[in-house]
């Protein structure tokens, strides 16, 4: 199932591992604008329509919205357990999240200007949120909570409904927990279409954020410029680099927690420093694999994505990690900081043997939205500040424009900007 090589830059493994993508199939985006041109035209009718024969839901017997009796119904299904693990994960999201917003500043210049830096919560969101083979919730708190401290005032939530009209307890207790009750029962590109243009009976959004398929993913990214997305999330993606003195079984159960998503495109990758620890955790991958019922489930991406490479250095290792920029890095050493110093590019650092990825995931409070697929090079995971827009208040007195305007007027006029420079002059 997994991999062992000894590494080097042009090792083809992991060439394989630089050059993997997101997997869409390019026949999808042209299904995609067939989709969103005509909800765009038609509205609800295509809308609906749509939900009906990609989807097998027709919101005219179901209804287009969760009602207060379904959330209702949901409290009494799900266990006290889960409430209490969805309070405590909650709560730790919210501390971490509120330090994240952003802090205005007024600047007074000695001409007498004063210039101001503002921010606004953006009016109306809306969050994508798989939910019919598995409900993604804590995808779900990950999103609605930045939102919620950036002070959005309209969150909407869409999820694909069972035929029946139903949507998972868990998910729908989530939401009502954290006050949000604008829930959507649509999916797909038409769903996300109809928040992005608006409909008759959808709300248009200004933007759009949350995981999805393939057809989802697409319908964000051609909307692009017309609303905010957050990023196109490709398949999961970790690199773990252990030492001698690891636990191989901690290893090779995380290698497998990323590769159990099972499209075939995650990547699971662990860098050690002997052939015989990379023995010992390939054992353990191929153990819990099989005593788990995880063999199925990890077989496809561990062929394509999954390998053990051996290293002469952590020096070595932190430069080919920082060349994948993969979503998590977990750092299981006897001393993590050198690597930690020198890791530049990735989603989140999960530092020491008891870090575990699915931490992040669920409940230490920081954000499990992250960018995949290389991109984080230049991207940063979900955030407040996805929610907020900063713009900028100027007060320019006449003495200061007395003053400067002569500069403008150079700039302006160096441009070719004739109007920009009268708009200075005429003042003058």
């Amino acid at each position: 199932m997994v991999t062992i090589s000894k590494f080097s830059p042009d090792n083809k493994r992991y060439q394989n591992l630089l050059a993997r993508g997101g997997g869409i199939p390019a026949s999808v985006e042209t299904t995609v604008r067939g989709i969103m041109a005509d909800v765009r035209t038609r509205g609800d009718a295509a809308l609906y329509t749509y939900m009906k024969e990609l989807d097998q839901v027709d919101i005219s017997k179901i209804g287009l919205f969760v009602s207060e009796e379904e959330f209702a119904e949901a409290g009494k299904k799900v266990s006290p357990e889960f409430k209490e693990a969805i309070k405590r994960s909650c709560d730790n999201l919210f501390k971490f999240h509120k330090r994240q917003l952003p802090t205005g500043f007024c600047e007074t210049y000695p001409d007498g200007s004063v210039l101001e830096r503002r921010y606004t919560p953006l009016s109306r969101i809306a969050v994508t949120v798989p939910g019919n083979m598995a409900p993604l919730v804590s995808s779900l708190y990950m999103n609605l909570v930045p939102a919620i401290v950036a002070g959005v005032p309209e969150i909407y939530i869409l999820t694909k409904p069972k035929s029946d009209g139903s949507i998972d307890p868990h998910l729908l207790y989530a939401a009502d927990y954290l006050n949000v009750k604008n829930y959507y029962k649509l999916s797909g590109s038409q769903g996300i279409a109809a928040v992005a243009y608006g409909t008759k009976t959808v709300k248009k959004v200004d933007a759009v954020v949350g995981p999805g398929n393939y057809y989802t993913q697409t319908a964000k990214k051609l909307l692009y410029g017309k609303v905010k997305i957050d990023f196109l999330a490709g398949p999961s993606e970790i690199a773990i680099l252990a030492d001698e003195g690891a636990d191989p079984a901690f290893i090779a159960a995380d290698m497998l927690s990323q590769a159990e998503h099972g499209t075939g495109f995650e990547a699971s990758t662990t860098f050690c420093f002997s052939m015989e620890m990379a023995e010992k955790i390939k054992a353990e991958i191929l153990r819990l694999a099989q005593e788990n019922n995880l063999v199925d489930a990890t077989k496809k991406t561990f062929e394509n994505y999954g390998d053990i490479f051996i290293v002469e250095s952590v020096g070595e290792a932190v430069d080919a990690i920082n060349e994948i920029a993969p979503e998590h890095v977990e750092l299981l050493l006897h001393d993590c900081e050198e690597a930690l110093g020198a890791l530049k590019n990735a989603g989140a650092i999960f530092v020491g043997a008891y870090s575990t990825e699915p931490v992040g995931d669920y409940f230490c409070g920081t954000n499990h939205i992250l960018p995949t697929c290389g991109t984080a090079r230049f991207s940063s995971g979900m955030s407040v500040q996805e929610f907020i827009r900063g713009y900028s208040v100027i007060r320019y007195p006449k003495d200061a424009l007395k003053q400067n305007g002569g500069h403008i007027i150079e700039l302006a006029e160096a441009e070719g900007m004739r109007a920009h420079a009268l708009a200075v002059k005429v003042r003058m």
